[in-house]
């Protein structure tokens, strides 16, 4: 061929690749006659042996998951129906040769790379699920911890408030967890990637800022998140506005949905009612005030595990409109508060009633008050 007919075919230069295969040592036959190749040792090969002998092109050929499966399904497919009955041809210069190309923009190609995609990705989700060998340093305690990937970031959002959403909803989540510790062993907040000159003071930035959750418009992130595998071509935030996916997700235990992540000072609610604000000190200051309730003398010989506890307690007994010491029920919140005040059930129980590992995990997601207690461990 000339060179501009070279040039024409720039993207599909045979550069070495790394395929996403689990089968890349198994011979692989052509799509459209006998000869055979391991994609593993010989991938540029086989690209050069489509195009130069079938004139045949596939377009992104090294982002196809499973290639070894996506070559048999067309191989099958051409046994059965000419393969210039289905894919588009173009003749390049004055030649009389043409060029096949399979891409996207045939509707069965195109399912067929997001069948295969969504198979790999599932599997890789199931084993990061059920794999208990999982050990990692704590990206801010320092801490050795062992067992699943889902215990390691419920330490991270519990302890340190690092809010990654639902382990359920991730997937490559090594790769993720390496992406956020790059980000800040180069002083880079996570939310709003800005740099800062010391750890110290990206620290302070990222608990007063609430800023301890990833951006959400850097689309870097999706390949983490299993509803941006749901559908070809659509991410969470198309997804949203076409129906009803994301809303279902949402709840105790599920990840906060994308479009309610924002840059604006999260707003702390009381514990016995809906007053809130963004200083955890006016919040210290009205539950005195008005609850009669000290936290902070309340709670000083409580370790902060336990202090998680005892505040998802108190907010699930206050749903449940119960006393958080005598457990009686009431019809609203009004009766409850005078009853907690008249007779001086307006503090801490025994221990042992909140300190039950049910009380571990943040009643509400993204709990704003437990975010301050991880000073008291520091």
């Amino acid at each position: 061929m000339c060179d501009t007919s070279i040039k024409m075919f720039g993207p599909l230069t045979f550069q070495e690749t790394l395929l996403e295969n689990e089968e890349l040592n198994v011979e692989t036959p052509c799509l459209l006659c006998d000869d055979k190749f391991n994609l593993n040792l010989c991938f540029t090969v086989f690209l050069k042996h489509c195009f130069e002998v079938h004139n045949l092109v596939i377009e992104d050929v090294q982002h196809i998951h499973n290639l070894h499966e996506y070559i048999i399904h067309w191989k099958e497919k051409f046994k059965h129906t000419a393969m210039e009955r289905i894919i588009p041809s173009l003749k390049v210069d004055s030649s009389d040769d043409k060029y096949y190309f399979i891409s996207p923009l045939i509707k069965e190609d195109e399912e067929l790379r997001h069948r295969l995609k969504l198979e790999i990705t599932l599997k890789r989700q199931e084993y990061e699920r059920t794999d208990e060998s999982y050990e990692n340093i704590c990206l801010f305690c320092r801490l050795q911890l062992k067992g699943t990937r889902a215990n390691y970031l419920n330490h991270l959002s519990v302890k340190h408030n690092l809010q990654l959403g639902n382990p359920q909803n991730l997937v490559y989540i090594d790769e993720l967890i390496e992406k956020i510790e790059e980000k800040l062993n180069n002083l880079q907040c996570i939310y709003c990637e800005k740099i800062f000159p010391e750890r110290g003071i990206l620290k302070e930035h990222m608990r007063k800022k609430m800023h301890k959750t990833i951006n959400p418009h850097n689309r870097d992130y999706d390949k983490y998140y299993i509803v941006n595998y749901l559908e070809p071509n659509k991410t969470w935030d198309i997804l949203e506005k076409e129906d009803d996916h994301l809303p279902m997700e949402r709840g105790v235990n599920s990840d906060e949905e994308y479009s309610d992540w924002n840059e604006v000072e999260h707003q702390i609610i009381c514990l016995f009612c809906k007053y809130k604000h963004p200083s955890i000190e006016n919040i210290y200051l009205h539950l005195n005030d008005e609850h009669k309730f000290n936290f902070k003398e309340e709670s000083a010989d409580l370790d902060f595990y336990q202090c998680v506890k005892l505040v998802n307690y108190i907010r699930r007994q206050i749903y449940n409109l119960r006393c958080i010491c005598c457990d009686t029920l009431y019809s609203d919140c009004d009766e409850l508060q005078k009853h907690m005040i008249m007779e001086g059930h307006n503090k801490i129980p025994d221990v042992n009633i909140f300190n039950q590992p049910e009380y571990y995990f943040p009643t509400y997601e993204n709990d704003a008050f437990l975010f301050f207690l991880e000073d008291r461990e520091n």
